[in-house]
């Protein structure tokens, strides 16, 4: 079963269930009874956020072609760590 769209001139778009194939070209509209004309749209498709999309591209192209590193990225400082009660008792390395 497929879901199909109509589009009623008077009052809202309209979705019905077919089985594929066999959607007539109109139908009429459940509240007011008028002609509804069948609507194409894009099947069950989402747009990709742009920044998605390139780190997707950048992670498929790596597989094949990894990028060349030519020095060490610079240091970050550590991550300020909360103190914890606990945290005194742990061995110190």
């Amino acid at each position: 079963m497929a879901t199909y769209g109509y589009r009623c001139p008077h009052c809202r778009d309209i979705e019905v269930v077919f089985p594929m194939g066999t959607a007539p070209a109109a139908v009429r509209c459940p509240d007011c009874g008028a002609t509804s004309t069948r609507m194409f749209s894009a099947p069950m498709l989402a747009r990709t956020p742009a920044a998605l999309a390139a780190r997707l591209r950048r992670a498929e192209r790596s597989a094949s072609e990894p990028e060349v590193v030519t020095s060490l990225p610079p240091r970050r400082a550590p991550a300020a760590v909360p103190i914890h009660p606990a945290t005194g008792r742990l061995p110190r390395p």
